[in-house]
């Protein structure tokens, strides 16, 4: 009897302790569930904010249009914005102008090379510390099939994972890394200097940075293209015969300049519990004061700091 009694004892005790760990198991599951829910929500707040945040730099961007006829860094779409909050989280926005910088696809045009285009991105690449030789090969992997001066697939397919020439416009400058001669060191460097629009842009003297200014203009110093963009951000230039006025002594831009902008880009931070996001957005004003479109979205990174027990 006793031993019949020790034994119930025993299956009791072990009744007692599989519940006991079911229980935990389940509590533990239902406190990950919770917490993987809050994510979901976080998530779904984020990404609406910062579609939010998208539309009204879209509006600021056409209202600028209406009361502005150059687009120069002292106006109101260049200043970074404070993080606003919103329900449950905070964004942040930052308008910037691509158009300042050089546009690597105007290097080739209906199929074509554009000779003084390619002059000014080998000497920007010379002036960033580069292998001039490179603007040659963003050309080729530009150009399409059949026309001279076209990439050769063989370069490409002999690599360890091949694959082909682009053989049209650079889809972003992120793709530069698949081009010959280029790595990821190198784009990191060009990146503040160089874009990749989807048609050819002239070059906004307002907005553009010393390097860019010097490659656009030959003759001219790094240092009197940084007096020159100092002059712009104190006093914006009205127009290019502005420009052209401010240059020293036989100095003449040699290629296409503009004060004014279509194309702007978007970057948005959201912050939502354990959640950061950020993404950026390509925005075209195709006509001052009437609508600007929202071209396309693409994510940045994600981050998120998730806290559940672990199992």
């Amino acid at each position: 009897m006793k031993s019949e009694r020790g034994l119930a004892l025993i299956v009791a005790l072990l009744v007692v302790a599989l519940t006991a760990t079911i229980a935990a198991a389940l509590m533990r599951g239902e406190s990950v569930w919770f917490k993987e829910s809050a994510n979901v929500r976080a998530l779904s707040q984020a990404h609406a904010a910062m579609d939010g945040a998208f539309r009204l730099a879209a509006v600021e961007v056409t209202d600028e249009g209406r009361h502005d006829q150059i687009d120069d860094l002292t106006e109101r779409w260049a200043q970074p914005l404070p993080r606003f909050p919103v329900a449950g989280g905070t964004v942040h926005a930052l308008l910037l102008d691509p158009e300042g910088r050089f546009n690597l696809n105007d290097l080739v045009v209906a199929g074509k090379e554009v000779p003084t285009a390619l002059a000014v991105f080998t000497r920007l690449l010379q002036l960033v510390g580069l292998n001039p030789e490179l603007a040659q090969a963003v050309v080729a992997w530009e150009i399409p099939p059949g026309s001279p001066g076209g990439g050769f697939d063989s370069v490409y397919l002999g690599r360890r994972t091949p694959y082909r020439a682009g053989r049209q416009p650079l889809s972003g400058v992120s793709e530069l890394r698949l081009v010959k001669g280029f790595s990821a060191k190198i784009v990191h460097k060009l990146r503040p200097y160089i874009t990749a629009l989807p048609l050819a842009t002239p070059i906004n003297v307002d907005t553009a940075p010393a390097l860019v200014l010097a490659a656009l203009c030959p003759g001219l110093t790094i240092k009197q293209a940084q007096i020159l963009g100092d002059e712009a951000l104190r006093t914006p230039f009205a127009s290019t015969a502005a420009f052209q006025q401010a240059l020293p002594q036989g100095v003449q831009p040699a290629y296409q300049t503009a004060v004014q902008t279509n194309y702007f880009l978007a970057h948005v931070t959201a912050r939502f519990g354990g959640l950061v996001m950020r993404r950026r957005a390509l925005l075209y004003r195709a006509v001052r004061g009437q609508r600007t479109v929202i071209l396309w979205q693409e994510a940045l990174w994600e981050h998120r700091r998730i806290r559940h027990t672990h199992t």
